[in-house]
């Protein structure tokens, strides 16, 4: 693909607010286009393989690592930059000989996998060292796409918390990083933070055979960037404030404490690197000022949001306005946007994992039955079948009594496997592709939410304030 990418920007909202709302939801959409082949931008990968000593039991994790490494260098393009890391209680760069990045050849992909075949499985883990040795080998490719994978079976127990977020820190915008755990004594909490602070994709392999197909697909899949870094600028009003961004397609983390305050009411947010064809989606919530005088009849501007321009690339759009208008009546549920609804839909699927996953490992099987069967429902109307398979695993379907049931005896890495998940299987459609639901009955009340007492219009299937299915939250 050749020609310079370009950048576009939408935002989709439910811009109308009844009487006291005093909240704003909105989706900032961020779609890339075109570009010229990454290797001809230069792309640079480093792979991060844990070899403390707990990669010895059962002897297939190391073994394992060690073929999924190979195959991810074997998929590396002629011109990529890469290096291997040995990681234990410190970051031992074991390709290339010397410490630096080398160009992909047929004669270097060939040396680094004879090098990753001996790989040793001892010593501690200091993931934050290895993320540290990773950035400090890509300061020698500034412009390039960089991209890296850690892999681990295990805590980050060689180092403080504080001092892999301070590693992290440093390391944030400066490339993207995928991470894996294998096994089940990894810490989902570590591998989402590093996941959301370095803007990758996190997740778990139960089976250790599967690791090699998705070392081969994390990397295949770095090689489409073509913009190292994309920045996303979010401004507010003096009576409204930003209460969250969430990035909620591909992958789903809270990136609120990640904005950088650059201005007055004004802060910018790395989105990482971008392919030359992808599509983004983040969730922004605005609180509005108490006091604020509704305006009826007409759009209020509420925020705005840009891209900041990057070098290289068009971006094809202005600033764009977060709007709301205030109304009388109930909002009617035709007025829904299809794509705050559906990311509706999966904070609540979030909420439910988080709740039944911690049900099950303190033994609350009632609890557990419920909010997992829960997700399942929401999963099933989401048509996340990725999702489903995962929730299969743990729970047992009966589909013709309504009921599911946990199944016995559940291993950790299957609980885990399920919590982990950072990945939505598929974009949420655009309004126009998504019929909306039919309207209630002119004459129908508003539903009072049980929980925060907000009114939603009658026949919504979700509260506007907290977000929880009406099924179970609504009287």
């Amino acid at each position: 693909m050749r020609g310079e990418p370009s950048l576009g920007l939408e935002v989709h909202q439910n811009k109308f607010l009844a009487e006291g709302d005093r909240a704003m939801t909105a989706i900032v959409r961020v779609v890339s286009r075109g570009g010229e082949a990454p290797v001809a931008r230069m792309a640079a990968e480093v792979l991060m393989i844990d070899c403390s000593s707990s990669m010895r039991f059962p002897s297939t994790k190391i073994g394992e690592a060690r073929r999924a490494a190979a195959v991810a260098i074997d998929v590396l393009p002629d011109g990529v930059r890469f290096a291997v890391i040995q990681g234990t209680d410190i970051a031992k760069v074991i390709y290339p000989a010397e410490n630096g990045l080398v160009t992909a050849s047929e004669r270097t992909r060939a040396e680094a996998r004879a090098a990753v075949e001996h790989l040793a499985a001892v010593g501690g883990t200091a993931m934050g060292a290895w993320l540290a040795k990773a950035r400090d080998l890509f300061e020698g490719v500034p412009d390039a796409v960089r991209h890296a994978i850690l892999l681990t079976d295990g805590r980050n127990d060689s180092q403080t918390r504080a001092d892999l977020l301070s590693v992290l820190n440093g390391c944030e915008g400066r490339f993207v990083c995928d991470i894996r755990g294998i096994g089940d004594g990894w810490e989902p909490a570590e591998l989402t933070l590093i996941g959301r602070v370095l803007r990758g994709n996190v997740d778990s392999v139960v089976d250790d055979d599967k690791l090699a197909e998705d070392f081969r697909q994390l990397v295949e899949s770095a090689m489409t960037k073509v913009l190292p870094e994309v920045r996303l600028r979010i401004g507010t009003m003096p009576f409204s404030r930003l209460r969250s961004v969430k990035q909620v397609f591909p992958d789903e983390y809270d990136l609120t404490d990640r904005c950088q305050e650059i201005a007055v009411r004004e802060v910018e947010l790395s989105l990482g690197s971008f392919a030359s064809e992808e599509t983004r989606d983040y969730q922004l919530i605005l609180d509005l000022d108490p006091d604020l005088e509704p305006s009826h009849g007409r759009d209020r501007q509420l925020a705005w949001t840009e891209l900041v321009s990057v070098p290289g690339a068009k971006t094809e759009e202005d600033a764009l306005a977060i709007a709301g208008q205030w109304t009388h009546d109930p909002v009617p549920p035709t007025k829904v946007n299809a794509l705050v609804s559906r990311y509706a839909e999966r904070n609540a699927l979030s909420e439910a994992l988080a709740a039944g996953s911690e049900a099950c490992t303190t033994g609350d099987r009632a609890t557990a039955e419920r909010e997992l069967g829960r997700a399942f429902s929401l999963a099933t109307a989401l048509r996340d079948e990725n999702m489903l398979d995962r929730l299969r695993a743990v729970l047992e379907v009966l589909e013709e009594e309504g009921v599911v049931r946990l199944r016995d005896n559940v291993p950790r890495s299957a609980l885990m496997h399920l919590v982990i998940a950072t990945g939505v299987s598929e974009i949420a459609p655009a309004p126009e592709d998504r019929p909306m639901p039919e309207a209630a009955p002119a004459d129908a009340p508003p539903v009072t939410c049980a929980v925060c007492h907000a009114l939603s219009p009658a026949g919504a299937n979700f509260c506007v304030g907290c977000r929880r299915a009406f099924g179970e939250a609504a009287s």
